[in-house]
């Protein structure tokens, strides 16, 4: 007697295999091949989810030349994917063939040259791919953002397409799981979000939603989910509700748990715990830096602790400000004071620095350096506008070098005396872009409306910014989308009044060159806290971490060259011709009613915050300031709380971020098994649903019998019939035989009995369970529950 589709319930397959048969064009086909229509739509699917997360990429890469090759790349890899299963291959072979696919168009788009006969890739052409990948690594870490579409940055977005292609069809197609397939959007969209605020943009941020709905939607039209239903199953709409919520809360709830991370969607900028992205302007990395947990040393050097200067900005008019690397002179015998960096008299010291966890290209100097004696074989070059040395590669951790420099001390009445700067090389320095905001404009001129001299102009602005109507704060720039880097986020930060240093010192010296003062920004580190200094031997060493990271203003005065300001309310590191009274003596270690350096340009407080600088009131810092490192104790206690500045990310957020991946390890591990309890329930809950066809029943638990015997290495072999099938079972599973017969006199009556009539299946749920408990005692049961072969049949 032949097999027949019983009259209700799923189609039946051949007698060799007596299981029903998935709907046609489901993956789970069966056959030597799978249907085209099976094949093509989540092949398609795969395409256009790959081709609409790559929108955000041109929010950092100039043009459209890359586009074409990441495209290729994305095509050719779903198209082997496909090709593969259209034949019939394993499933798991797909994705090799993907990747070979890969490599093969990444060969013959980038690497034809070194390659064999232009297609076949050799240790030639992975050499060329290194120098690719490298070349777009130089190029990300030496400017902002958008990054010219050249071949190495071409390689590398070709590359990501099809790594990302590769890892949504695994998601989708093998893994069946739509949901979890949406990492593959998001991928790609880390890439412009970590590198440039707003990259992404409202384009790309479309793009990729659509791409996750065009996901979720393709599994379930394509079978990706479940086995198709005739109707929805109850619980349907509070199921898709809860991976609603689950999808927003990663994408909204938890990048704003990371340090590092802004709130929003995506993150900016940086990776978590401080973790600098390349493309990341000076300005920017002050404030991870100031966040961050990890505060190990970044450089040791010798001597009292002093302030480092690091590099300087001077072109305000890209989105991040970056230092200018045009204009250096090769090595460091030459090194020295310049007419554009004069170096004024004061004590000399010598200053030896060894680099620790410091991963830039431009050295730490005590200002103002007069000679640098660095390692041989390095590639060193130095600048004449700033006095900044440059590295390439980068100086790795344990690279020692000293630094012979003097501490410049000009007085207020020599700076107040300075006539009006009128060299044109100092012209770079008055320039403003066009969309400098007009606020800063407006607030220069009128908190200097009475100053005589630029002097007097620049400790107005200094004691304004350093007023109670600011207020200091490392974190509220990064939650309110403002970070420093530009002056877009000069703009919020005039209105919230509200940053830390990388907000004030460009704020200062933008307001400067309104007044036509040349200025300029310096980064570097404050002269560390007493608890990180300690003695080597007989030799004094102080350590210098993240948490003191800063930014400061520099502006030009005539016959002494540049001089530094200190915006940045409760900075007590204030040079000390800020404190002294132009109509008494000088006296830099004058101090304000709170026992602490004063801020003003003169001692006596006679007026309200915005009166003319000859007499402002001492300023009363609104935050908690930085610890004092220079200069005697203060009479008052040490405040009880850490300054916002110097304050690093709570220390429950490396735990959190610790559990967070523990759990995502276990839930990868128990993905399998979990996946293959939630079939076996939804299979034992139509077997004993009364209501349900007598077939469907017995075919959902024969289904279940089957793949426990491929879990355990037991599976069904084609030719083997069901009789024989669990008379094999019975022989090796005496406690499991009654059930067992019952199981396969129920599926021949499914397959072979009379149509029509009502009959009830003599084997329940408890006979599959028996089975599962027999098989459970059996060698290898531990990988058949964690790791079972059958989970990957679709069914």
């Amino acid at each position: 007697m032949s097999p027949r589709r019983p009259a209700s319930g799923p189609a039946t397959a051949p007698e060799t295999a007596p299981v029903p048969a998935a709907p046609p064009g489901s993956p789970a086909a069966p056959g030597p091949g799978r249907s085209p229509a099976a094949v093509l739509g989540p092949a398609g699917t795969v395409l256009a989810a790959t081709a609409l997360s790559l929108v955000a990429l041109a929010g950092v890469l100039d043009g459209a030349g890359w586009v074409a090759g990441a495209l290729l790349a994305a095509l050719g890899t779903v198209a082997a994917t496909a090709v593969a299963r259209l034949v019939g291959l394993p499933a798991l072979t797909a994705p090799l063939f993907g990747a070979g696919a890969l490599v093969l168009v990444l060969t013959v788009v980038f690497l034809r040259e070194p390659a064999l006969l232009g297609f076949v890739p050799t240790p030639g052409a992975l050499a060329r791919a290194q120098e690719l990948v490298r070349e777009t690594a130089g190029v990300v870490g030496r400017r902002p953002a958008p990054y010219p579409a050249g071949p190495g940055a071409s390689f590398t977005a070709a590359l990501l397409a099809g790594l990302v292609a590769l890892l949504i069809d695994v998601l989708l197609t093998v893994l069946r799981l739509p949901g979890l397939s949406a990492l593959g959007v998001l991928a790609v969209l880390t890439v412009p979000a970590l590198v440039l605020p707003g990259s992404v943009g409202p384009a790309g941020t479309a793009a990729a939603v659509l791409a996750a709905l065009l996901l979720l939607a393709g599994g379930r039209h394509w079978g990706a989910v479940r086995e198709t239903r005739t109707a929805p199953a109850p619980g349907s709409v509070p199921r898709a509700l809860v991976v609603g919520a689950g999808v927003l809360a990663v994408t909204l709830v938890l990048p704003g748990l990371v340090p590092g991370f802004v709130s929003g969607a995506f993150p900016q900028g940086s990776g978590p715990a401080g973790q600098r992205a390349p493309g990341v302007g000076p300005l920017r990395a002050v404030g991870q830096d100031l966040r961050t947990a990890e505060q190990a040393p970044v450089l040791e050097h010798t001597g009292e602790p002093q302030l480092l200067r690091v590099l300087t900005l001077e072109d305000f008019g890209a989105p991040e400000w970056f230092p200018a690397e045009d204009g250096l002179e090769d090595g460091l015998e030459d090194f020295g004071p310049s007419p554009l960096t004069p170096v004024g008299p004061g004590a000399e010291r010598t200053t030896a620095v060894t680099l620790r966890e410091w991963s830039g290209r431009w050295l730490p100097l005590p200002w103002a350096p007069l000679d640098v004696e660095a390692p041989a074989g390095e590639d060193w070059s130095w600048s004449p506008r700033d006095l900044t040395v440059h590295a390439d590669p980068a100086p790795g951790p344990g690279t020692a070098y000293e630094v012979r420099a003097v501490e410049p001390a000009p007085t207020a009445r020599q700076l107040r005396e300075a006539p009006a700067a009128r060299d044109p090389a100092l012209d770079p320095f008055r320039a403003l872009p066009a969309d400098t905001p007009a606020a800063l404009r407006e607030a220069a001129e009128r908190r200097t409306r009475e100053a005589r001299t630029d002097f007097d102009r620049a400790l107005a602005l200094q004691e304004w910014l350093r007023s109670d109507e600011f207020v200091h704060d490392v974190d509220a720039p990064l939650a309110g989308g403002y970070d420093a880097g530009g002056m877009a986020a000069l703009d919020t930060f005039l209105e919230t009044r509200t940053g830390y240093s990388g907000h004030f010192a460009p704020a200062m010296a933008v307001m400067a060159r309104q007044l036509g003062i040349p200025a300029r920004v310096a980064v570097g580190y404050l002269p560390p806290a007493a608890e990180d200094t300690a003695f080597a031997g007989a030799q004094e060493l102080v350590r210098v971490r993240p948490r003191d990271a800063h930014a400061w203003p520099e502006l030009w005065f005539e016959g002494t060259g540049w001089v530094r300001f200190e915006p940045t309310p409760g900075t007590e590191d204030v040079p000390g011709y800020a404190d002294e009274d132009p109509a008494g003596p000088e006296d830099p270690d004058a101090t304000g009613p709170d026992g602490r350096p004063s801020a003003d340009p003169s001692a006596p407080e006679t007026g309200p915050a915005s009166a003319p600088p000859t007499s402002p009131p001492t300023a009363t810092p609104s935050t908690s300031p930085e610890p004092a490192v220079t200069g005697p104790a203060s009479a008052e206690p040490a405040p009880a709380e850490e300054p916002a500045e110097r304050t690093a990310a709570p220390v429950w957020l490396p735990w959190l971020l610790t559990a967070a991946g523990a759990l995502l390890l276990v839930l990868l591990a128990a993905l399998p098994r979990l996946l293959r309890g939630r079939r076996r329930a939804r299979r034992l809950r139509l077997l004993e649903d009364p209501g349900a066809d007598p077939a469907a029943r017995v075919l959902a638990g024969w289904a279940e019998v089957e793949d426990l015997g491929a879990d355990h290495g037991l599976g069904r072999a084609p030719a083997e019939t069901p009789r024989a099938f669990t008379a094999r079972l019975a022989g090796l599973l005496p406690a499991a035989a009654p059930g067992l017969q019952r199981l396969g006199a129920d599926v021949e009556r499914a397959l072979y009995g009379p149509a029509g009539g009502t009959w009830v299946p003599a084997a329940g749920a408890g006979d599959v369970r028996a089975l599962q408990v027999a098989l459970a005692d059996r060698p290898g049961s531990r990988r058949a529950r964690w790791l079972p072969p059958s989970v990957l049949r679709g069914r």
